[in-house]
């Protein structure tokens, strides 16, 4: 079953009704849980879990079953569920006032239910037409005894801690502000991030939360601000695991944070180090995913990337660059429906739109690449020097004109003194217009520093804000636009000057382009 159709049998939150299952007023689109401890925003899967388990009525639901539902048939880790199961009783525990649990049932599943009702009527609360049922009480709520009915007749009485409440909903800001992908709303998360943790020191999460935040901002942030960045990042990342040895965000930030350009050896080994205590967690696999691509392992890389985006349609970097997997994985029909949700989704995003303008430039249809190119209304906000020479390279790949390719690579090549963005645009566009001599004194000026052109390897304040072309960055040599630039003789005294053959045997792996 392809991931596509297989996503098609999960649980919808959109069109789901507000539902009441024990204490607890669940609204399903906004992700929102309220009790008599509080109200919280859930992560898709928890809340879908929730529904799963809510909806059997008090049976057991098999983990088979749980992953059928939820993660539509994907495969994915144990862990995932582990982790979704263990985020919903912590919320249930905290805000339900422990009046619904969830029952592990050993080698099966799971199951909901309420010590104060009888057990298979945990869903009877979300009917108003029926008054409640006598009260009967349940073998675990004979065993749980009269301190379960106590505190389920008296939930009023407790008091919600403001705090907790506060710090998770600045979670939940910083989070979703993390998922947009533009370097502005990363620094706004990171602000949400540093107030959490200045109103609960002592909230590991809260920390490494904040270490991925500034990981990103050392990865974005102008000149002056990187040292910063950085530094706030490892700290950050230390007190989390202060709190807790094993947490995520902060292995996986420690993991990131040092650029591989040179070094992916170690980044390979650091990354997977996390992946092996963590095999879900998504910033260090989507770090990894990247790092293949850009390694030659671009059909590896691209797999794991489809099975990771499966898992976070809303997030943007994930979101865009499986537009480019499934370029990689030659799934046209594929990647050109990954990018129409794009598009509906983030429609000015840079990531989006430069991968739509590649993917159409590049497998036959150019007068599309070039009608997307000039819509100035649906273009981002992007220096125009940028943008003007991609509208270039397109118009060229259209005419075919050796005039226009000469203006356009003329163009190409002025934006490259101007930061990163401007040598992974001009490597990518003068590969696929067939100016390969060019691309090559390009990518020897930007990966090697050698040559008579002079392409800036440093962001400056003007260039593009696109996060993955701030440090020196491979991928342009490994994806389909590329291959005649990967048949040239210099290909492999370009790969070994950058230390990249290196890495292949290091690794033991061949890249793509080998095999």
């Amino acid at each position: 079953m392809s991931v596509a159709g297989s996503l098609s049998s999960t649980i919808g939150l959109a069109e789901r009704p507000d539902l009441r299952v024990g204490p607890l007023d669940i609204s399903p689109s906004t992700r929102a849980i309220l009790g008599p401890g509080g109200r919280q925003v859930v992560e898709p899967r928890v809340m879908q879990v929730l529904l799963a388990l809510a909806d059997a009525d008090g049976r057991v639901v098999s983990r088979e079953r749980l992953f059928e539902l939820c993660w539509g048939g994907v495969n994915v880790g144990e862990d995932s569920l582990n982790r979704a199961v263990a985020e919903l009783r912590r919320v249930t525990r905290h805000i339900g006032g422990g009046e619904l649990l969830i029952e592990t049932v050993p080698r099966v599943g799971y199951r909901l239910v309420s010590p104060a009702l009888p057990e298979p009527e945990v869903r009877s609360l979300n009917t108003q037409k029926l008054p409640p049922p006598a009260p009967r009480l349940s073998r675990r709520a004979a065993l749980v005894g009269g301190a379960a009915l106590v505190a389920g007749s008296a939930w009023w009485a407790l008091r919600p801690d403001p705090v907790s409440a506060r710090v998770d909903a600045l979670l939940e800001q910083g989070m979703l502000a993390a998922r947009s992908g533009l370097p502005d709303a990363e620094a706004q998360g990171a602000g949400f991030f540093e107030e959490a943790v200045k109103l609960q020191p002592d909230n590991a999460k809260a920390w490494g939360k904040l270490a991925l935040a500034r990981t990103a901002m050392a990865e974005f942030g102008a000149p002056d601000q990187i040292t910063q960045a950085s530094a706030s990042a490892q700290q950050a990342a230390a007190r989390a695991l202060a709190l807790e040895p094993n947490q995520a965000d902060a292995q996986g930030a420690l993991a990131i944070l040092p650029p591989y350009y040179g070094d992916w050896t170690n980044a390979e080994r650091r990354m997977r180090a996390v992946l092996a205590d963590h095999p879900d967690h998504p910033p260090t696999r989507d770090a990894l995913a990247f790092m293949l691509v850009g390694t030659g392992r671009a059909r590896e890389g691209s797999a794991d990337r489809v099975r990771m985006a499966a898992l976070d349609p809303l997030n943007v970097n994930q979101q865009f660059r499986l537009i480019y997997a499934h370029w990689i994985l030659g799934n046209v029909g594929a990647m050109d429906r990954a990018a129409e949700r794009a598009l509906q989704l983030w429609p000015k995003h840079p990531g989006v739109w430069f991968a739509r303008l590649y993917t159409l430039a590049f497998t036959g249809r150019p007068n599309r690449a070039l009608a997307h190119a000039e819509d100035a209304a649906s273009r981002p906000d992007l220096p125009p020097a940028l943008m003007q020479a991609s509208l270039a390279a397109v118009t060229a790949l259209v005419s075919g004109k050796a005039s226009d390719r000469a203006s356009a690579t003329e163009m190409l090549l002025r934006t490259v003194v101007r930061g990163p963005s401007g040598s992974v645009n001009g490597m990518t566009l003068l590969a696929g217009i067939g100016e390969v001599d060019r691309a090559f004194d390009l990518a020897n000026a930007y990966l090697l520093e050698r040559g008579p052109l002079m392409a800036s390897v440093r962001w400056r304040r003007g260039d593009a804000s696109i996060n993955d072309a701030r440090r020196r960055k491979t991928h342009p040599l490994f994806i389909p636009s590329s291959a005649a630039m990967r048949e040239d003789p210099r290909f492999m005294p370009l790969v070994e000057q950058i230390g990249l053959a290196d890495y292949w045997r290091a690794a033991g792996v061949k890249p793509d382009f080998l095999r």
